[in-house]
């Protein structure tokens, strides 16, 4: 496959699909796994490699090489990962430089939900302080990869926005005149210009928009990807959610740009559910790809793809979590899958539909390489790696990884028609809806006992 030679990677729509294109001008589709590199491998580094990050990191990306692996999406490291501590961060952007395997850079602009501390707040991102750190943060991590052509491109962070009703509340409950608080309530006066329509969606009893952006008080619902049943009501979250997203997504592309005018820029890796069409529109000009991070069926993204012009990237596609029977009835154990067999169902399920996909340049599937080896909160232990600590490894999914990754390749130049492509994705979510009912008998049977 040939595109065009422009000395870095960059996406090029060829005959009947989208690929990303090398440096060199070659065709290329991006196979990476999510979570290579964690502070949570001090187990795997201290007992198969003697103390030795450095051979870890290596070996770990000749293992990645091996199971059929040819980038890294989420770079040397990802600092949700690293929260903790333990990775030699140096050290890890140094060897993945050195081994030349391609990949992206994190430049982290935003938290994953799982990194902020007790009572840290979202920061206010139409404030000064915010614009100055997205200046240093873009210069720290940039700056150093500007000219080095084996960089995929610049991403944020995993899981962004994820609670978009606490992100909009925090930053309503700011104090008056503060600048996000400002603009999301200016946005409301332009969408209703008379406060007492206002008044009547939400039931309040404002005497005028200087009132509202005094007394404050709006709030929207806070859970994970839940909106007002007003139907009023959700479309002014989409409309400040998307406020909030553009303002990040403006700062991060024009602190790069000023540096770096080549490398893709990726956003967010976002959850599918995350952005309804009309925030990826808002955020068009400044990303180069769509990256939602598994297929969704409540927003699906080849429309969104025919809307924009912009490919998209399966930026962390997860394909379940096996939980040991201890931690499966909590809570805080999201998207488990009864075995580990299950995972390799999904895996082959997921391979078939992405392979037939033109709108897609490449996927990173969300895994760990090593078994996490101490536990902080569940969601860190629920994805058993495909090595053990002892480096040993799962040789089942190991060999459903290869094949499945070897099939992507054999067939990623021959697209189905749509029909085809909803019928396995039809299969894929179908066989989802069953892991997730039998994961709910499970943890109420637990909870039961």
């Amino acid at each position: 496959i040939k595109g065009k030679k422009t000395g870095f990677f960059h996406t090029q729509r060829i005959d009947d699909r989208w690929w990303l294109v090398t440096p060199e001008g070659h065709g290329f589709f991006g196979i990476g796994l999510s979570h290579p590199v964690t502070g949570f491998s001090k187990g795997a580094v201290t007992f198969s490699y003697n103390g030795s990050q450095e051979a870890w990191l290596r070996d770990g990306i000749k293992k990645m090489r091996e199971l059929g692996y040819n980038c890294v999406w989420s770079g040397p490291y990802s600092t949700e990962r690293i929260r903790l501590g333990f990775v030699d961060t140096q050290l890890a952007e140094h060897v993945y430089r050195e081994e030349l395997i391609p990949h992206a850079i994190h430049v982290p602009l935003i938290k994953h939900q799982v990194e902020l501390k007790p009572g840290e707040k979202r920061p206010d991102v139409f404030s000064r302080e915010y614009a100055e750190f997205v200046r240093a943060t873009v210069i720290r991590h940039v700056t150093p990869n500007q000219d080095n052509p084996w960089i995929l491109g610049y991403y944020y962070g995993f899981g962004s926005f994820m609670r978009a009703g606490l992100w909009i509340n925090e930053t309503l409950a700011r104090e008056p005149g503060s600048p996000g608080r400002e603009r999301l309530i200016s946005t409301l006066e332009e969408r209703y210009r008379d406060i007492k329509k206002l008044n009547v969606v939400y039931q309040e009893d404002y005497k005028s928009w200087n009132d509202l952006r005094q007394r404050g008080g709006i709030t929207y619902p806070e859970g994970y990807f839940q909106y007002p049943e007003n139907k009023q009501q959700a479309a002014d979250q989409t409309a400040l959610l998307g406020e909030i997203v553009e303002q990040v997504h403006r700062l991060g592309h024009t602190e790069i740009r000023r540096i770096d005018a080549n490398h893709m820029v990726l956003g967010c890796y976002v959850k599918g559910v995350s952005y309804p069409p009309v925030i990826w529109n808002r955020i068009k000009h400044y990303i180069d790809v769509l990256a939602p991070q598994h297929f969704s069926e409540t927003n699906k993204i080849k429309p969104v793809v025919k809307a924009t012009g912009l490919p998209a990237l399966l930026s962390d596609q997860v394909f379940g979590n096996v939980y040991p029977e201890s931690l499966a009835g909590n809570p805080r154990t999201p998207g488990p899958v009864p075995d580990h067999l299950d995972r390799r169902v999904l895996y082959h399920l997921l391979s078939r539909r992405l392979a037939a996909d033109p709108d897609f340049v490449g996927v990173s599937f969300c895994a760990c390489l090593f078994d996490n080896s101490h536990w902080f909160q569940p969601y860190d232990r629920g994805q058993p790696g495909l090595y053990t600590i002892d480096n040993e490894p799962r040789r089942n999914t190991i060999e459903t990884v290869k094949e499945a990754n070897g099939f992507i390749y054999r067939s990623v130049r021959r697209p189905l028609d749509e029909q085809a492509i909803k019928s396995l994705d039809d299969d894929y979510h179908e066989t989802i809806k069953a892991y997730v009912a039998i994961a709910q008998k499970r943890k109420a049977f637990l909870r039961q006992k």
